[in-house]
């Protein structure tokens, strides 16, 4: 799996020039599952509002993924919603900061 990341991450980012969010959402897709719809990626493309230092792509992505992959599990919003904080609190606990 790291090997797909990997490659994923050089194609979709230093070679297609998608942002990270747009990035982490695809790579997690398509481990997860396969389909992501076209409008999805649009509208993740407007996050970030084209690197100005918001919240970081990688918190971005992952949070939309989340919401994404819960609904589709069937989990309800509330949940979903605590496995955002969780992951958000996680990343900060790791990297320092949600911020770019």
């Amino acid at each position: 799996m790291q090997k797909v990341i990997h490659a994923r991450v050089h194609d979709y980012y230093w070679q297609d020039d998608f942002s990270c969010a747009v990035t982490t959402l695809k790579i997690l897709a398509e481990l997860f599952y396969p389909e992501l719809h076209p409008q999805v990626i649009a509208a993740a493309s407007g996050l970030n509002a084209g690197r100005f230092g918001l919240q970081c792509g990688l918190v971005e992505g992952a949070l939309l993924f989340i919401g994404s992959y819960g609904c589709r599990q069937n989990i309800g919003q509330e949940q979903i919603k605590q496995l955002c904080q969780e992951y958000c609190r996680e990343f900060e606990a790791r990297f320092g900061s949600v911020k770019k």
